[in-house]
């Protein structure tokens, strides 16, 4: 049975994700200190909250160690999940603290003002894939996610090349990255019915 960490750094959404974990053959369980890392085949590293206080919990914890140790060294599926996604960044104009600095990047605040959308950004959303991936292996080019974030990715030099979904909301962002072992989704699989069933069972099938 496929043994699956669930980041647990005190701010995630861990009874959704484990809730949909939960619906496919494996073995997911809180990883709340390091050495829960050290024997799955696969991590997820769920989010919500603000970026500052995420960064510093999972630091405290020795959790941010672990993950570039086991993920960016060690070469283990990683799906990272909103503030998850965000997480893998150099910064974030929400706060003060350094992300991973996996990608050379920093999260943005959508604009706001008279004639921009409402933030935070809630709700379901066209999601347009780019291309083949194996996140989004045997579906459609355009998929309706759930969002709840005030706060994206940027679609920049940085993300480009690695950015295999995006989605419109004032301006256009990143929804999905994926490069190698990592993976990330700035919408949440585990509150987007069949759509992010899918997206799950992908990245539990990825080798």
């Amino acid at each position: 049975m496929l043994r699956v960490g669930i980041v647990d750094y005190g701010l995630a959404n861990m009874k959704s994700v484990g809730n949909a974990l939960a619906c496919f053959d494996v073995d997911a369980r809180p990883a709340t200190v390091p050495t829960d890392l050290d024997n799955v085949e696969r991590v997820v590293l769920p989010g919500v909250g603000s970026f500052d206080m995420g960064m510093q919990a999972l630091r405290r914890r020795g959790l941010a160690d672990a993950l570039e140790r086991r993920v960016r060294e060690g070469g283990l599926p990683c799906l990272g999940i909103c503030l998850g996604l965000q997480f893998l960044f150099e910064y974030s104009e929400e706060g003060a603290e350094t992300g991973l600095g996996w990608i050379k990047s920093k999260i943005r605040r959508f604009p706001t003002g008279a004639n921009e959308p409402k933030v935070p950004h809630i709700g379901w959303n066209d999601v347009r894939v780019s291309g083949y991936s194996r996140l989004f292996a045997e579906m459609e080019t355009s998929v309706d996610f759930y969002f709840v974030h005030s706060y994206y990715a940027p679609l920049d030099d940085a993300t480009r090349e690695f950015a295999i979904a995006t989605c419109e909301y004032g301006i256009e962002f990143v929804a999905a990255l994926e490069k190698d072992n990592l993976m990330a989704v700035q919408f949440h699989p585990e509150k987007s019915q069949l759509a992010g069933m899918k997206i799950i069972e992908n990245f539990l099938a990825v080798t």
